[in-house]
């Protein structure tokens, strides 16, 4: 009697040995096109990590780093074992913006790839993109996290656009988009002073979703790219698609817009999965079709 219940905690605790292996190398992730400046991880659960490594110069962007971002971000967004991305830097800044020692020297903008500062600003990705500001975004730094779905910021973070300050203005999305989803009066005095200010200020602007601790941004990210991971890669696509489209259509046109979204999805093998699994009281199993 002692012997089999000596073997069974072996056997259990074997058992939970290996599932807590299991959690830690899909949480670990493999290369994906990284670089030296770019790293960049996929999960096994399909959850992307990049992460801006230039912390020598406050994680600002280069030429180099730009395209390599723009090389990560369309494998990303052509490859269905990617689901959702989570966007960082190294150390205690997320992104000062554009390398100017490199803009200075060359005399023309080098950052700018087909898809915008970093090849994000002027994407519409397909997938949930979650900026983990883990310190302060300056200039197309806060632009690339602006145009993120949703931003995490480090309560010590500051942000600002401080590019008329330079005589260039933020011309890869940060005047459209602060445009439309913050106040006019709020928006100008930010825009036209160049000012920078705290995480919890940008909170009540709407610019951001969460203030927490430094150590937390990353894994607050994370939890919010998991939550997004159990919900269907086509709903999840063109849920972005319709909340987008719909800032640039009548009312009446986004919402035939969002109606032939749903007729669409409704026959997909997702459509009919997500509804058989629910009656079923079982966990939908996505395929992405």
């Amino acid at each position: 009697m002692v012997r089999f219940k000596v073997g069974a905690s072996l056997c259990l605790g074997h058992r939970i040995r290996s599932r807590e292996f299991h959690i830690e190398r899909e949480r670990e992730g493999r290369d994906y096109f990284g670089t030296d400046t770019v790293v960049s991880e996929l999960r096994e659960d399909g959850l992307l990590v990049i992460r801006i490594n230039r912390p020598d110069v406050a994680n600002a962007l280069n030429g180099e780093t730009s395209a390599a971002m723009e090389n990560i971000m369309n494998h990303a967004e052509a490859d269905k074992a990617v689901r959702a991305i989570v966007v960082t830097g190294t150390g205690k800044v997320f992104c000062a913006g554009e390398d100017l020692g490199e803009l200075s020297a060359g005399g023309e903008c080098q950052t700018v790839t087909e898809h915008g500062f970093g090849g994000l600003t002027a994407r519409l990705c397909s997938k949930p993109v979650i900026c983990a500001m883990n310190g302060s975004a300056a200039g197309g730094g806060l632009e690339i996290a602006l145009s993120c779905d949703m931003v995490v910021a480090s309560e010590r973070a500051k942000m600002g656009f401080t590019e008329v300050g330079l005589g260039i203005i933020a011309s890869t999305g940060g005047l459209v988009r602060m445009a439309r989803d913050v106040n006019r009066k709020d928006c100008m005095e930010l825009l036209l002073t160049g000012r920078r200010i705290k995480a919890d200020q940008a909170k009540a602007l709407g610019m951001i979703n969460y203030v927490v601790p430094p150590e937390e941004v990353l894994d607050k990210a994370i939890e919010l790219a998991e939550e997004c991971l159990k919900n269907a890669p086509l709903a999840l696509k063109w849920t972005k698609y319709v909340v987008h489209a719909a800032d640039q259509m009548s009312e009446e046109d986004a919402m035939r817009y969002s109606d032939a979204a749903y007729r669409f999805l409704e026959k997909t093998e997702d459509g009919i999965e997500g509804p058989k699994a629910f009656v079923e009281k079982r966990d939908p199993v996505w395929v992405g079709r």
